[in-house]
């Protein structure tokens, strides 16, 4: 169960501290340095460490090393110090991906061979640990307790404190805990007012520490009121992968709260161009060391895994600490949006701070700038680019101060403009409590758009076909899957949407179910993860590669028995780079047509909040039967994929393409090996118009 610790913060030291850079070196350290206080002598009672969102499957995933370097590292520091016992872990759920007994097994491996007998492991139930089986999340609560635990809620004591914690029963339900959590609490203040009150659960509490406000759990004010009582307790929580060396990822009202960060992958708030994944999410392994002195004082220690080191203040002169030093006066916090957001002051850019243009295409233009500089911390950059005629367009990057050292200059790639035409540049730093500040600009202007023909070799209906099957007698599968590091050799890879290798459980067939009783491709898979197809083109099925416009993905489909949890379209390059809508989270207009068969009428729906159609997204697409149209402008790029050069939030650029791509994972209502339609797969300028072809 999760276990809220009422605190009482005194000043802090500056709450900006920058994080990991490229692979690093993850490695433990050998030596540690003893962080700084201003309050005198610290004699440490009680150390432990905290992390969550460990994500580990098998011993060799990168996170579960860092899991065993986060102890390493944690016991050479505690060696430098007179205090030299680590005396628990604790984690705050999604130790596993998918709470298999097999992850388990390979987490606890991991966690065995590099744990001291000295220090207690406390562990709760993340949403992650449910999804072995989404339609009976019994199964996951047993495979929890079978192989990890067999309480899912902890209530322990360590050299007298009291540690919470409650676990969540799948996406965030805490509701049948709730009373459980208020007697511990109780009980835990009752045997000592002034100790600190370690709690945590999985999901943040809304509105409290960093991505908080979208990344919560259902139960959030239950869970505060609970908190709220006991100014002493101090919090911990993840699920959201926000980096810890946010400084809004600690924060007091009532009590303490921070955010635990990720061994995994960074996830951060939606409004980002790229979405809530940046590129380099990969790099991210962080925890805290947690220290209570013998007179319950409390500091925090935010460590870096990847740089092998204690983050930095700003400057990167110090080490950050989070100094704790009166659990009841809440005048001495230092965290508190008064203390903080309120005192912050607008990032400013150097006086000689310029924008540089560099490749400008048709539709596209690579601008660098340089860092702006800020009190707390420069969150993101608002990019705004104004045409001389027409709609003006705007970006939103990271400034990625989540990189340690963060970079000096950043270069991004503006698409989706349009031709021929002038445009001023103006790039606004935004710091971590949304305070904007003045620009920096530049002017550019687009090249004049490459004009195509349309030339199909194939039988096709439309002008802008991509294939239709019409001409195909039968289909090769594709053993590789060109976007995740593999070759074509094959007209169709079908199987786990981010592997390079196909997958025996999905397959594909020739069907006559197609546009007016055509050839058509049926699709379908035994299991029910997350699966892509992708249909190449090659000079061998001789599917079209170029197209006169790339406005719009027109498919016909048969989605008349399924139902999908999540499916999305997208395109791949002819470098393998993939583009799809779930590189778009949360964006508000992300649109998406239907025009149901026998009908003239197109009907509007809306992308939920994954960039994904589906059931979980509020936008069914089950009994579908006709046509469905995607704005290609949507279609964003996928980090890491093909030749790995792509920006992350950048339209699809080109008028060639690769192969056509769809992403989908059954719904619970949808039994494995449900069979869909897909047909007539077009690129065209103008989804409602059909131009019939002649060659």
């Amino acid at each position: 169960m999760k276990r809220n610790v009422v605190i009482a913060i005194m000043l802090a030291l500056t709450c900006i501290f920058s994080a990991c850079t490229g692979a690093g070196n993850e490695s433990s350290s050998a030596e540690s340095s003893t962080p700084v206080t201003e309050y005198g002598e610290f004699e440490t009672a009680l150390r432990f460490l905290v992390t969550s969102d460990t994500h580990v499957s098998s011993v060799t995933d990168t996170s579960a090393i860092r899991l065993g370097n986060l102890l390493t590292s944690a016991y050479a520091y505690a060696q430098t110090q007179d205090y030299k016992k680590v005396d628990a872990l604790v984690v705050a759920g999604d130790l596993t991906n998918y709470g298999q007994p097999y992850e388990f097994e390979a987490w606890k491996k991991v966690v065995s061979d590099n744990i001291k007998e000295e220090t207690q492991l406390i562990t709760v139930m993340g949403n992650h640990e449910y999804y072995c089986n989404l339609d009976d999340l019994s199964v996951g609560e047993k495979n929890y307790k079978e192989n990890m635990d067999a309480e899912d809620n902890k209530h322990v004591v360590i050299n007298g404190y009291h540690f919470i914690g409650v676990s969540t029963y799948g996406e965030g339900d805490y509701s049948a805990d709730i009373q459980w959590l208020e007697n511990a609490l109780a009980s835990a203040a009752e045997d000592d007012p002034e100790k600190p009150i370690i709690t945590f659960q999985h999901h943040h509490i809304k509105d409290t520490v960093y991505v908080s406000a979208e990344w919560y759990s259902m139960h959030s004010k239950e869970l505060n009121d609970a908190y709220s009582k006991y100014s002493q307790v101090i919090n911990f929580s993840g699920h959201s992968h926000g980096p810890i060396n946010n400084p809004t990822s600690c924060f007091q009202k009532d009590y303490t709260l921070f955010g635990t960060g990720t061994l995994a992958y960074f996830e951060m708030t939606t409004g980002m161009t790229y979405g809530t994944v940046p590129p380099g999410a990969d790099k991210a392994g962080q925890y805290y060391i947690v220290e209570v002195s013998v007179d319950n004082r409390v500091r925090v220690l935010p460590y870096n895994l990847l740089t092998d080191d204690f983050f930095k203040t700003a400057d990167g002169k110090e080490q950050l600490v989070y100094e704790i030093n009166d659990l009841k006066d809440k005048s001495t916090w230092a965290y508190t949006k008064e203390n903080r957001a309120d005192k912050s002051a607008a990032p400013v850019f150097a006086q000689d701070a310029a924008v540089t243009v560099g490749t400008v295409t048709a539709m596209s233009a690579e601008i660098t700038f340089p860092q702006a500089t800020d009190d707390d911390c420069v969150y993101s950059y608002n990019i705004v680019c104004t045409p001389n005629d027409g709609e003006k367009k705007e970006y939103n990057y990271f400034s990625e101060y989540y990189f340690e050292p963060m970079p000096e200059a950043l270069t991004f790639t503006l698409a989706g403009l349009a031709s021929e035409t002038e445009y001023k540049v103006e790039v606004y730093p935004v710091d971590v409590f949304g305070k904007k500040g003045e620009c920096i600009s530049a002017s550019f202007t687009t090249d004049a758009k490459e004009v195509v023909d349309y030339v199909s070799e194939n039988e096709v209906n439309f002008t802008g076909t991509f294939t239709n099957f019409d001409s195909v007698e039968d289909l090769t599968a594709s053993e590789n899957n060109l976007a995740y590091g593999g070759k074509v050799n094959g007209d169709i890879y079908v199987g786990t949407w981010n592997s390079a290798e196909a997958d025996a459980n999905s397959r594909f067939e020739l069907t006559q179910n197609g546009y007016q009783g055509s050839n058509a491709l049926s699709v379908w898979s035994d299991g029910r993860d997350n699966q892509g197809l992708y249909i190449f083109a090659t000079e061998q099925n001789k599917n079209t590669a170029s197209f006169p416009s790339t406005a719009y993905l027109r498919v016909w489909v048969d989605f008349t028995d399924v139902e999908f949890r999540k499916a999305n379209f997208g395109l791949v390059s002819p470098t393998g780079d993939l583009y799809t809508t779930d590189e778009s989270d949360n964006v508000p207009n992300l649109f998406f047509y239907y025009l149901a068969e026998g009908s003239t009428e197109w009907v509007e729906y809306k992308h939920g909040g994954d960039g994904c159609f589906g059931k979980e997204q509020s936008s069914s697409v089950k009994g579908f039967k006709g046509w469905m149209a995607f704005p290609v402008k949507d279609f964003t790029y996928r980090y890491g994929t093909g030749s790995g050069t792509g920006t992350g939030g950048e339209a699809y650029p080109l008028n060639e393409i690769a192969g056509v791509y769809m992403f989908w994972n059954y719904a619970g209502s949808t039994t494995s090996g449900t069979k869909f339609v897909l047909d007539e797969i077009q690129l065209v300028e103008d989804y409602t118009v059909f131009e019939e072809y002649n060659k």
